[in-house]
């Protein structure tokens, strides 16, 4: 047997062998293997009393004014502030893009679960050093259906911001990540139209 035909075997072999390994590299809801943090983004009426820290929940409104999640740069995930029902709600995030890396340290899938009918919208943006905001011209919107629901990956939707700042009359955006700028505070705009429940997972590349 000649060398090209043995080394094009070997490929064949080795394509054949490793299948099995990409394919579990996904759950079944869409979904990668492996550790994650969870957050759950429930609607709901409105909350009282204290609700900051512990758990990884949010509560939003589940019709009605949009909750602003306010996010902050940390050592891991946590939820600060849970009760979203006042209009603010507060999320502790590891930096995205720390140093000078393209690309992300995490991914963000996402998948609306609860009684089908019910959507949501959630855009990224910040406030700036002169107080006001600025939003992304991207944003996750999903719609609960019938049936199982599967993750989809929204880290770019969620861990950057399109924006156009300039004054100029001309459309050029350009892309942010989060907490590149110190002066900037950054934030989730969710709105709410009867979504009962958000599921999110963090995955550490």
């Amino acid at each position: 047997m000649n060398k090209m035909l043995s080394f094009g075997i070997v490929i064949a072999l080795a394509a054949i062998l490793m299948a099995p390994a990409f394919a579990m590299a996904q759950t079944g809801n869409g979904a990668p293997n492996g550790a994650h943090y969870n957050l759950n983004i429930i609607g709901t009426k409105e909350k009282n009393g204290d609700m900051t820290g512990g758990g990884n929940v949010i509560f939003v409104k589940l019709w009605g004014a949009d909750t602003r999640i306010l996010l902050v740069k940390g050592d891991d995930f946590a939820v600060l502030d849970k009760d979203g029902t006042d209009g603010t709600a507060k999320l502790q995030l590891m930096d995205p893009y720390p140093g000078t890396t393209t690309d992300a340290a995490y991914t963000i899938y996402v998948r609306a679960l609860g009684k089908p009918g019910g959507f949501m919208g959630m855009t990224t943006g910040f406030t700036d050093e002169n107080g006001a905001d600025w939003y992304s011209i991207e944003s996750v919107n999903l719609t609960r259906t019938k049936g199982a629901e599967k993750f989809t990956d929204k880290t770019l939707e969620l861990t950057t911001i399109y924006v156009d700042m300039t004054d100029d009359g001309i459309d050029n955006p350009v892309r942010m990540n989060l907490f590149d700028n110190d002066l900037y505070g950054y934030f989730w705009d969710y709105d709410n139209s009867g979504l009962k429940l958000l599921q999110m997972r963090i995955y550490v590349n």
